[in-house]
């Protein structure tokens, strides 16, 4: 089956799903309340950011391409639902599709970078501070952006088939590299410092920041990770109009449970807000 130029989930539906529209019903909800509660949650982070006083600090510069990334995709939604039903414009098909896999490329890979950096400055903290220059954080934001682009592209361009297989297969790395990233960390808190019976702070924040990212993208990419292999065992309707847009839904939320907590954590958010305790509102904080 070759892609039209419709996404991939408005291609299913125009071939095969038109009588069985329940998934992509339940697609779309996710969509809807990913743009109403994303946009204004990533449009504040990068107000937050821009008007900050003091230089950016190192994760504050992933936590800001990932604000853009994520108001782009939020703003994507509204023009591709409109072009899909009303419009009708190829160039508006093309552009919509590539921006749609800002989430599911660009997304995962920021959040792996957060993971990384952590990473760096609790297991390895002497090379880290001879790469804490805001230029090594650009440097890597230009090239994770450079791979977004690239594999949207491809995506867009792709078959079907070919797109699930390269989705899974670079999901399950960026989740291999925040497992290793989380390990990692942890056995770093384990070992007591000499004299000392408590963890220090900062690392106990750094954990609970790489685990928290690890559970978003656990939840959000798992479930389609994990579709790939079973297609065979389902029927083509069962498959494409109810398992693949469900599963492929779940993407879709990461776009603002991320800035939300951004937000908890700078105190524009109250932490009893949400079901959470304060570990997890404080996770993916900035640091000096």
């Amino acid at each position: 089956m070759v892609r039209s130029n419709t996404t991939v989930l408005g291609t299913i539906f125009e071939l095969e799903c038109k009588d069985n529209p329940a998934g992509f019903v339940f697609w779309m909800a996710m969509e809807i309340l990913t743009d109403f509660l994303g946009l204004p949650a990533n449009v504040r982070v990068l107000w937050i950011l821009l008007r900050r006083q003091t230089a950016l600090s190192s994760s504050d510069v992933f936590i800001l391409n990932l604000a853009v990334m994520d108001a782009l995709f939020c703003l994507n939604s509204p023009i591709s639902f409109s072009n899909y039903f009303f419009l009708k414009n190829t160039i508006v098909y093309t552009v919509t599709e590539i921006v749609c896999h800002f989430n599911l490329i660009g997304g995962p890979l920021f959040l792996c970078c957060i993971c990384v950096e952590r990473y760096m400055a609790v297991v390895h903290p002497i090379t880290y501070l001879g790469f804490k220059s805001l230029t090594y954080r650009v440097l890597c934001s230009a090239v994770a952006w450079a791979i977004t682009v690239a594999f949207s592209i491809y995506l867009a361009i792709s078959t079907i088939e070919s797109s699930a297989y390269v989705v899974s297969g670079y999901s399950s790395a960026v989740f291999i590299v925040m497992i290793f990233c989380s390990i990692s960390i942890l056995r770093v808190l384990r070992r007591s410092a000499p004299g000392r019976d408590e963890v220090h702070p900062m690392k106990k924040k750094a954990f609970q920041m790489v685990f928290t990212i690890l559970m978003i993208v656990l939840v959000s990419y798992f479930p389609a990770v994990a579709l790939v292999p079973f297609e065979s065992c389902f029927n083509n309707i069962t498959f494409h109009c109810y398992i693949m847009p469900v599963c492929y839904s779940f993407f879709t939320p990461s776009s603002f449970i991320q800035p939300l907590l951004y937000l908890s954590h700078v105190g524009v958010l109250s932490c009893g807000q949400f079901p959470c305790n304060g570990g997890c509102c404080t996770a993916l904080s900035s640091t000096p």
